[in-house]
């Protein structure tokens, strides 16, 4: 907690959003819904001013409010759906303000039926539907199983991205990427101090780029 997250959240919705690329990344504009549960309209207008100034997107949709999974939220996804066709990108930060309230939450079972029911909703609408949720403070040597809960959640995702910083204080990061269709990374990170952006420094891996159609190759 507490380490950049949701500035990168901010981040990523901007990009995508107004199509620019991002990391050497080309990024595939459509609308975005940054459902940013954990904090205010001003708070939000603040950090995206400090980001990017006065450059505005009609595509980027905060809420700072949603229902519980299993209950308003899947409605509220699905007429956002509606009245937002050419929506790309859904984030939810963070999974425990969507969470049902009950004794059950952190069983294999329950955790793997969260990340089936919102992987189901983004291939239905084929869309990214990415969820921000905390690590655990124990140290691992599968930087994944820091992932706070059980490994269900890791389990029924398509992918995951771990983000860690040596220490509290400073300014750089480490992003670890794991997923089903795409190669393993890391990626080192530097904090811009004037913006609060997060700025790629390095890949230990090159850069995952989708490979060509050969139709279309040939075409």
């Amino acid at each position: 907690s507490k380490i950049g997250k949701s500035f990168m959240m901010i981040q990523l919705a901007y990009h995508v959003s107004t199509g620019t690329p991002l990391w050497g990344y080309t990024c595939r504009q459509g609308t975005v819904l940054y459902l940013a549960l954990e904090d205010n309209h001003r708070r939000l207008q603040a950090r995206s001013y400090r980001m990017f100034g006065t450059e505005s997107t009609d595509k980027l949709i905060f809420s700072g409010a949603a229902g519980k999974l299993n209950k308003d939220l899947d409605e509220q996804l699905n007429n956002f759906m509606y009245e937002h066709p050419d929506t790309k990108l859904v984030i939810i930060d963070t999974l425990q303000k969507i969470r049902e309230e009950n004794g059950d939450n952190y069983s294999y079972a329950n955790d793997y039926q969260i990340m089936g029911k919102l992987k189901s909703f983004a291939d239905s609408h084929e869309i990214c539907v990415l969820i921000v949720h905390h690590t655990r403070k124990e140290k691992s040597e599968d930087i994944f199983d820091m992932i706070s809960g059980t490994v269900g959640l890791f389990g029924a995702a398509d992918g995951a991205f771990v983000m860690c910083k040596e220490s509290r204080i400073s300014n750089n990061a480490t992003l670890e990427v794991s997923g089903r269709d795409q190669p393993d990374q890391r990626f080192k990170l530097t904090r811009n101090l004037k913006t609060l952006a997060w700025d790629m420094e390095s890949a230990e891996t090159d850069l995952w780029k989708e490979p060509p159609e050969p139709l279309l190759e040939t075409v």
